[in-house]
């Protein structure tokens, strides 16, 4: 069975010493406090810095959008006290007596607001006036830094997009001298009207060679008509079909139509039925010399075509390609045109990004909390010691008199 402890010496002897624990208590806190005195006094000077969202928003060209980020508004206090805002703060504070970041950072403090859009800045320094004017130039320098990191409201962004504008100027006249020295030399239209009159050349060479086919095909038929046994006698309407057929074959019909007077009895020529065959048979023969020929003018024409039409594709191809370049160009220009005048409104906005709300006016009280809080701390320390000593002497006591008895 386990022993039971008894509580109550305990309970009873620390309310029987209670002045001793009181007292130990008063004298710390009272040493405490008198010592922390001969500490110089140290000023607290605090500014208050605002984040404040955009509420309207300048977009002068859809083709080049900045996402919608929100503000790290719980990150501002951390990123108040990083070492490149520290470090920039630093460079701009000469006559202080700092040298190192970290001596920096020992006196500075930075925290959220009631509201987190707010950041509050404290310095603590033994002279007021300094201790104001560190925290104002650190306020200003986190302002800008914020602006230039976060918000895009700096001189550099509206300087970055007039490089990227001048650079695209400089690729747009580039684009724009190619095209016009092309167009010096460009000879698609000539190519196309000389293509354009070949074709129409051979397409008058197939009309020919299609009529030439008809042609024999219409002599042959008044040759076989005229060869046919029985047939001995030359009508007047097969000169006159024959002589049509002259005509048609040599190229001297005329659009005119011609009107013939002639009687039943007379005839265009004395030409007998072997001399009106061997006639027909000349002109079949013309008229195949004249389709030979006019089939190796077509296979002379179809390179030259396919060349011209090469010619005029290459010349198209080069042209829409300087002209989509130039296109290009031009939109990516105008694009960066308006971004440009989009910053340069931008960077001159007031009304949002992270403010200055509050300068820090020189501090004129001392801060003695620290001193009180000291005093507190040293107290409660000698209270605990206190008790614990007495409830060791108590322990030991009781103790002794359980072996003596």
């Amino acid at each position: 069975m386990e022993e039971e402890i008894d509580l109550r010496p305990y309970i009873e002897t620390i309310i029987k010493r209670w002045y001793w624990i009181v007292g130990a208590a008063l004298a710390a806190g009272i040493v405490a406090f008198i010592a922390t005195s001969f500490i110089p006094p140290t000023y607290e000077a605090t500014a208050l810095v605002a984040v404040i969202a955009p509420r309207d928003v300048v977009q002068l060209d859809a083709r080049i959008r900045e996402t919608n980020t929100t503000q790290p508004l719980r990150a501002f206090p951390q990123l108040a006290l990083s070492d490149q805002v520290l470090q920039m703060l630093l460079t701009q504070l000469p006559a202080a007596d700092l040298d190192t970041i970290e001596e920096l950072r020992q006196i500075l403090e930075a925290e959220a607001g009631d509201d987190t859009s707010i950041i509050q800045l404290s310095a603590t320094s033994e002279d007021p006036t300094e201790a104001a004017a560190i925290v104002n130039t650190w306020a200003a320098v986190f302002v800008a830094w914020a602006n230039e990191v976060y918000t895009g409201q700096s001189s550099q962004q509206v300087a970055f997009f007039e490089e990227q504008l001048a650079a695209a100027e400089a690729e747009l006249t580039s684009a724009e001298e190619a095209l016009v020295t092309f167009q010096a030399v460009n000879r698609t239209e000539v190519i196309s009207n000389t293509l354009a009159a070949t074709l129409d050349t051979q397409s008058e060479y197939l009309s020919a060679q299609r009529r030439n086919s008809q042609l024999r095909r219409q002599v042959q038929e008044l040759r076989d008509q005229l060869a046919a046994p029985g047939n001995n006698q030359i009508t007047l309407a097969d000169q006159l079909t024959a002589l049509s057929l002259q005509l048609q074959a040599f190229g001297a019909e005329t659009a005119v139509p011609l009107q013939l007077q002639v009687s039943d009895s007379a005839s265009l020529t004395a030409a007998s039925r072997s001399e009106q065959l061997a006639l027909l048979d000349g002109l079949l023969t013309t008229l195949t010399t004249q389709t030979e020929q006019i089939e190796a003018e077509l296979v002379a024409l179809e390179p030259h075509i396919l060349g011209l039409q090469q010619q005029q594709q290459q010349a198209n191809t080069e042209y829409n390609r300087l002209l989509r370049h130039q296109l290009v160009t031009e939109e990516a220009y105008m694009a960066l045109a308006h971004k440009v005048e989009e910053k340069r409104i931008t960077s001159q906005d007031t009304s949002s990004g992270v403010r200055l709300a509050s300068e820090a006016a020189v501090p004129q009280e001392p801060e003695g909390r620290y001193r009180l809080l000291g005093a507190l701390v040293a107290g409660m320390i000698a209270l605990l010691i206190s008790v614990l000593i007495i409830l060791i002497i108590e322990w030991w006591r009781l103790a002794k008199s359980l072996d003596t008895s």
